[in-house]
């Protein structure tokens, strides 16, 4: 990419590059745009000082004829992201929660009151990604906790999985009907296949929550187009595919969820390719709201439960996150916030605990701090 040659080449070690986007961060977001801002933070992160996004609300045919000028460059270089909306420049912040953990001074809450459960009985939830860790554990929650009766879970093995058989033994001796079923959800034939017999069966298909998702981590400079469509795959795909099938079959959803990650936000190392596919997702959510369309997106922070997606991480992975402010949460923390979150209204929601004193030790000693989080902080 462009963007991988800037970096490899030594002519431009001292210089700076803005990565002009356009509507990446509006309420009518271009999906591929809000792609490269994830992971423009990732290539922010590895390489400090270098980069800066800037985003505006134009065309790139209207830019290019100056038809609404870009801000001053002196102004480019000092902030790392920037949005260009309505002559307006701003920087792009988290806002923050107003619940938090007095026990370890973090953030652990949208700051919404959880309201009555709005899952349907009668319907059918289905989960991508269902027999895996997290997916398993909203199984149970949504039976245990939201009265959901009705499951169809997906993942690339099935009933063949680790664990499926004890899962569905499990959610069936709480009083749920549940399938299991290996499914490639990224093909779009074989997903409308499932989503229209979902709609026609007689508890039909009322949410979806899209938990799929793969890693295929590497700095920026050495990834290739596989570690690209690796990633976005089983994430961006078929987060679409769900999308423009249901409109088609015109399903009457009441949720429609998407597991994301804080590293679309965050810019983690070594994860450019995971941190567009989220921010991709964290689009298409705001694209359904604005459209009145149920849309959530839930960018978790880091979960203390191991998954096939965390085993990899090191002692030192998660030393470098809690040195960033970003703490481990619990499964009990995690269910909490996942309610908080699916009732707050919002399109895109940063479900994770932040150790805002870390947060603003860095900041005074003038370490580097993710611009999102320095406005928790403020």
């Amino acid at each position: 990419t462009t963007l991988q040659q800037w970096l490899a080449d030594d002519r431009f070690t001292h210089t700076h590059l803005t990565v002009l986007t356009h509507h990446a961060t509006t309420p009518t977001p271009d999906l591929a745009h809000a792609a490269i801002w994830g992971l423009t933070r990732s290539a922010q992160t590895e390489h400090p000082d270098r980069i800066t996004l800037l985003d505006t609300d134009t065309t790139a045919t209207t830019a290019a004829a100056g038809l609404h000028p870009i801000p001053d460059p002196t102004t480019l270089t000092r902030h790392p992201q920037l949005a260009w909306h309505n002559n307006t420049l701003t920087t792009p912040r988290l806002t923050p929660t107003t619940s938090t953990n007095t026990r370890t001074g973090t953030s652990t809450s949208t700051g919404i009151e959880p309201q009555p459960n709005t899952f349907d009985p009668n319907g059918t939830v289905l989960i991508t990604g269902g027999t895996g860790t997290l997916g398993a554990l909203l199984a149970r929650h949504l039976v245990t906790h939201h009265h959901v009766r009705h499951l169809h879970l997906t993942s690339r093995r099935g009933p063949n999985a680790p664990g499926a058989t004890q899962l569905h033994n499990d959610l069936t001796t709480l009083g749920a009907t549940v399938t299991i079923t290996a499914t490639d959800t990224t093909n779009p034939h074989t997903l409308k296949t499932l989503l229209t017999t979902l709609t026609t069966n007689p508890h039909p298909l009322t949410a979806i929550i899209h938990t799929a998702g793969t890693l295929n981590d590497a700095l920026l400079t050495h990834q290739t187009p596989h570690h690209l469509t690796h990633t976005l795959t089983p994430k961006a795909d078929t987060a679409h595919h769900l999308h423009h099938l249901t409109n088609q079959l015109k399903t009457p959803l009441t949720h429609f969820i998407l597991y994301s990650s804080a590293a679309g936000h965050l810019g983690n190392t070594g994860q450019a390719n995971y941190a567009a596919a989220n921010t991709f997702l964290d689009a298409l959510a705001t694209h359904r709201h604005t459209h009145n369309q149920p849309a959530t997106s839930l960018a978790w922070g880091l979960w203390h439960t191991t998954s096939e997606m965390t085993q990899h991480m090191s002692a030192t992975d998660a030393l470098v996150l809690a040195r960033n402010g970003v703490l481990p949460m619990s499964e009990e923390e995690g269910l909490a916030l996942f309610d908080q979150a699916i009732v707050s209204g919002e399109p895109v929601v940063v479900p994770a605990p932040i150790n805002m004193s870390q947060v603003r030790a860095r900041l005074e000693a003038g370490d580097a701090v993710s611009p999102l989080l320095q406005g928790l902080v403020k």
